[in-house]
């Protein structure tokens, strides 16, 4: 087993692949690299144009990762900024010039959530030729910009759309929002501005173009009719529900461009595996991406574990760092969201997910972690993980984490240590 040995404890080494994740997709690393100015030229994402184009300058900051993006566009910008706006879980730090709202949850229809989409649209409309929109958004931006349907409540939205998510699935779930939700959603947005719009998205691996609703992307046919299928399976709470085939508002004088992602699970498991392969643990991945739920997350990561270990012919490689050629083990990693909403955690997924992973936990010293990058289901700290004991018992452990940082989903981790001698 790993070199900490008599009682071997991974908190350490946990932590360490835990900072990695959160800095290697850091929302407010992301954007900077991203939005760039250098002698008179703009970057934006995969686009450069020439500063001096633009009357104003405003941008939008959605969702758990808000915070950052809008500090990374104040810092990167400054006073070429003449407006802005964010909403999310956490408040804009004072040394960030411009209005935010607390939005606590990414569940659409809270009456916080109604505010800030009313605020993005009013923001956006005021905008024209020759100015431009930054729309910078992460996982939860729905709730900021998914309005209920015409003849429902912002309650009986959210309650519909947390439904669909538990019995559909959360892809299923951000689909009836994008097609039947109001407000800038389903591609309306640059109807409602007379801007350019330019799109950087944090996301969580399920299609970031769709992130928010897709405010800057129209609703296809194809996903109408799939949206119309997955209604009848809701029943009677989603009977009259309907979707306009023309987007509202005036034609968008600009056709903007396509959204670019600039952080996801992939940038978190990266960094979070080179963490551990300094610490000469041999790393592999599982899965990039996947909304299935706790406990069938938690069986998907223990089968790749088992994978792994058949394809290297049931014994762990021994790899060379540091002068030694002894491997630690070997390090199994995916990228979850748990079927909860866009954002979100369900409740208490996290307790069902190790729950799960220790009735197939088999070998001794095996560690089963679930690290969410937004900060956890509970706050701040709510990284979570277990282990087996040298007498097969589970012990428990948690990890701190900043919330409003990023949110890439959550990295889940397997630890099989070597056996010792």
């Amino acid at each position: 087993m790993p070199e900490e040995s008599e009682s071997w404890k991974p908190q350490s080494l946990l932590a360490a692949a835990y900072r990695a994740a959160v800095t290697g997709a850091d929302g407010y690393r992301a954007v900077r690299s991203a939005l760039r100015v250098d002698r008179g030229i703009l970057r934006l994402g995969n686009r450069f144009a020439p500063i001096g184009r633009y009357r104003e300058i405003a941008f939008v900051a959605l969702g758990n990762a808000s915070a950052s993006l809008a500090l990374a566009a104040s810092e990167a910008l400054g006073e070429r900024l003449t407006q802005g706006y964010a909403a999310g879980p956490v408040a804009l730090p004072e040394s960030v010039p411009f209005h935010s709202l607390v939005v606590p949850s990414p569940v659409p229809g809270t009456s916080q959530g109604l505010e800030a989409s009313h605020a993005v649209l009013e923001l956006a409309a005021g905008l024209g030729e020759p100015d431009l929109l930054l729309l910078l958004l992460s996982p939860g931006a729905a709730g900021s910009l998914v309005e209920p349907p015409t003849g429902m409540d912002g309650k009986s939205w959210g309650e519909l759309l947390q439904r669909a998510s538990r019995e559909l699935g959360s892809v299923e779930a951000g689909l009836l929002a994008r097609v039947f939700g109001s407000g800038s959603t389903g591609g309306r947005l640059p109807s409602l501005t007379g801007a350019d719009v330019e799109t950087l998205i944090v996301e969580e691996g399920l299609g970031g173009a769709l992130v928010g609703g897709g405010p800057t992307i129209p609703v296809t046919e194809e996903e109408r009719a799939r949206a119309a299928a997955l209604l009848g399976r809701l029943g009677e709470p989603a009977r009259g529900l309907s979707s306009s085939s023309e987007a509202a508002g005036r034609p968008a004088v600009r056709t903007p461009s396509r959204p670019v992602v600039v952080a996801g699970p992939a940038d978190a498991i990266r960094s979070a595996g080179d963490a551990l392969v300094d610490r000469r643990w041999f790393t592999r991945l599982g899965t990039l991406s996947t909304p299935l739920p706790p406990a069938a997350a938690a069986a998907l990561l223990l089968e790749r574990g088992e994978a792994e270990l058949r394809a290297l012919g049931g014994r762990l490689p021994a790899i060379g760092s540091r002068g030694s050629t002894a491997s630690q083990g070997l390090a199994v990693f995916a990228g979850v969201t748990l079927g909860g909403p866009e954002g979100a955690l369900p409740a208490g997924a996290a307790e069902s997910f190790l729950e799960a992973a220790r009735s197939g936990l088999s070998r001794r010293e095996s560690v089963v972690a679930l690290l969410p990058t937004h900060g956890g289901e509970e706050g701040p700290g709510a990284g979570r993980f277990l282990h087996l004991d040298a007498k097969g018992s589970p012990v428990r452990g948690g990890l701190p984490m900043r919330a409003g940082i990023t949110d890439v989903g959550s990295v889940a981790l397997l630890l099989l240590p070597a056996p010792a001698g």
